[in-house]
């Protein structure tokens, strides 16, 4: 696993020995998070055009409704409850990502690194390698002091999405989301709307979003931590964890991003397994530099310099 960082980002990560999770609606994808609502979105459709009917003969729902807006409305509302959903995930638990490339032993990747990444991300800067036990030991640790949902780690789908997105595991989405607009009544509705509530389906949703992404980034090969960190004012009775501090930086346009830093406070030593030097016409000098750096942190690892010949 690998994290290409700048050589900004380097120095804070050894010196800190914290890995940064961005909020999911300020990462480079502008679809992140959003592809599981264009797959929910149709059989929610299907469901609430077949309960539909069926509460108009109950008297629950006007007759009107359909007559006013016709058959548009089954997508409307379908649309306005996965947008429901999204926002309230939002508001009390949002997703924290941080990101890693896949590279196999034995392949130019894993010596080199890859060149999209370096232009993209480390910017003739640096990737380091990471061990994933060591890092599934750091995110047990990390849920144990700290209020979250969960942290949650996986392989990124960039191509048949559908399969991913269980239809045994969302099936009757679309009839609980419509219990919950009227629960007075829901319990003697359940033969129409079945006995599911919204919290059957917050696992699967909360599991299944943030590993969909666009084909067009297939070739990053992510491997993905995703905290599903309580906002500071969201706890639950007994929860005698503390609030993960959530931290802002800015960038040149003046917009503010949300993150948190994992495994800041455990005053750990993060599973390093080496570093590459990125692509750039001073790697030695680089080299030296990390060299330096690794020496006053106490950390020895292998540092390995790639020969992609690109200068940035």
């Amino acid at each position: 696993m690998f994290h290409y960082t700048s050589a900004e980002g380097l120095v804070g990560i050894l010196q800190t020995q914290s890995l940064f999770a961005t909020h999911s609606a300020f990462l480079n994808d502008s679809t992140e998070c959003r592809i599981i609502r264009d797959i929910l979105l149709p059989r929610l459709e299907s469901e609430l055009r077949e309960a539909t009917p069926k509460l108009i003969e109950r008297r629950v729902i006007d007759p009107k409704i359909l007559t006013d807006f016709g058959d548009e409305l089954f997508r409307q509302e379908a649309d306005n409850m996965l947008h429901a959903m999204s926002q309230a995930t939002n508001n009390t638990t949002p997703y924290f990502i941080t990101s890693f490339c896949v590279h196999q032993p034995n392949t130019p990747a894993y010596s080199d690194g890859l060149l999209s990444q370096w232009r993209g991300y480390a910017k003739g800067g640096f990737a380091i390698e990471f061990d994933e036990i060591g890092i599934d030991d750091l995110n047990a640790a990390e849920r144990t002091r700290y209020r979250y949902q969960g942290i949650i780690t996986n392989t990124v789908a960039y191509n048949d999405h559908e399969s991913r997105v269980s239809k045994k595991d969302f099936e009757g989405l679309g009839t609980a989301l419509l219990k919950s607009l009227i629960p007075k009544i829901a319990d003697r509705l359940t033969d129409i709307l079945g006995p599911k509530t919204t919290n059957d389906f917050a696992g699967p949703f909360l599991a299944t979003s943030p590993f969909l992404k666009h084909p067009s980034f297939e070739e990053e090969n992510e491997y993905r931590i995703v905290a599903l960190c309580n906002r500071p004012t969201v706890y639950e009775e007994n929860d005698e964890r503390d609030a993960k501090p959530i931290q802002f930086r800015s960038r040149a346009t003046g917009q503010l991003i949300p993150y948190i830093a994992l495994y800041h406070e455990l005053k750990t030593v993060l599973p390093i397994k080496s570093i590459i030097i990125g692509p750039h016409p001073n790697q030695s000098e680089r080299q030296m530099s990390v060299e330096i750096l690794l020496e006053k942190i106490g950390v020895n690892v292998p540092i390995k310099i790639s020969l992609i010949p690109f200068r940035d």
